[in-house]
């Protein structure tokens, strides 16, 4: 599988940039990179306000502020309809 691929599976599961880098043995200012792509190309969303955080499978046990939820913020990104098709292809399952 491609590293677009294997990166949106594991952006699917959830984790940290540093949990990220580590699995796939690069350094985090290229991850960056590639996710701020994944972003722009439209594979990736960032959860701004709580409606993503129900699709988020982290979401029962996460305690992460989010863009808006006061001071201190992280960035967070979810599968759109475009990167989930991307990893399990047009019939929903997995590739």
């Amino acid at each position: 599988m491609p590293v677009t691929g294997e990166l949106l599976h594991r952006i699917d599961k959830g984790g940290t940039l540093d949990e990220l880098a580590n699995e796939l043995d690069m350094r985090k200012s290229i991850l960056v990179a590639i996710i701020e792509f994944l972003f722009r190309a439209g594979y990736l969303c960032e959860v701004c306000s709580g409606k993503e955080c129900a699709r988020c499978r982290m979401s029962k046990m996460c305690c992460v502020p989010v863009p808006g939820g006061g001071k201190s913020w992280v960035k967070m990104y979810v599968l759109t309809d475009k990167g989930r098709e991307s990893i399990t292809g047009s019939n929903g399952k997995p590739r």
